[in-house]
């Protein structure tokens, strides 16, 4: 129980963060974990479309 009470307060520190005027924006900041899930989402969202439009096209042609 004393890691959660005895935890310093970084509010001050990571509003200065999120504030600061940078051209990123703040989905891809908060460090390399974050950038992985952002990754991560995006490839799957790129495959998950070159599925579809894959299957969209084979449906057209008439051929399962």
């Amino acid at each position: 129980m004393a890691g959660l009470v005895d935890k310093p307060n970084r509010v001050v520190e990571y509003q200065k963060f999120f504030q600061t005027n940078s051209s990123t924006p703040l989905w891809i900041l908060g460090g390399p974990s974050r950038k992985g899930f952002v990754a991560l989402f995006f490839g799957g969202l790129a495959v998950g479309t070159t599925g579809a439009a894959y299957a969209l096209t084979k449906m057209i042609k008439g051929k399962k």
